[in-house]
């Protein structure tokens, strides 16, 4: 199934015909993924522009704690003057929890199915992009046009 994020694929499900209650009785998580560029590990070098009140923005109104160690490309032999090198899973598993059937019944709009996975423990595909950031593995450009914005 192809969506932006997790909790439109019960949305796409709901408009497919598949009745909620059967989607309730018979649904117990969607993962949705998208693949980010790696920067290479020969090349990259610390980015001295980046700071964390940036990431503490992009990602309101989660935090990011821990360190933060932001990268930038920069292009060599090994990632042929790219200065990126393979792909990097991002990832949100939506749970499906006995809250989030009730929403499926009774308010069966992506809006309130995302409001209530992620009040059930969902990370978005864009929070889980920062988090790559933060640990140097990617930039916030790759996160920025692989993932949908945080709503």
């Amino acid at each position: 199934l192809h969506t932006n994020d997790a909790p439109s694929a019960v949305s796409r499900l709901l408009e497919l015909g598949i009745p909620p209650y059967l989607i309730n009785a018979t649904l117990n998580g969607v993962l949705a993924q998208r693949l980010v560029r790696t920067l290479c590990d020969k090349c990259r070098v610390r980015d001295p522009e980046a700071n964390r009140a940036d990431l503490a923005e992009f990602v309101k109104p989660w935090q990011i704690n821990g360190a933060y160690r932001p990268f930038k490309p920069v292009g060599c032999v090994d990632c042929r003057m790219t200065g990126f090198r393979g792909r990097t899973g991002l990832y949100e598993l939506l749970v499906v929890t006995e809250a989030f059937k009730a929403t499926v019944t009774r308010e069966p709009n992506t809006d309130a199915l995302r409001r209530q996975a992620v009040k059930d423990g969902m990370r978005p595909l864009r929070l889980a992009g920062a988090l790559e950031v933060a640990h140097g593995t990617t930039v916030m450009a790759e996160v920025l046009a692989a993932t949908p914005p945080l709503q």
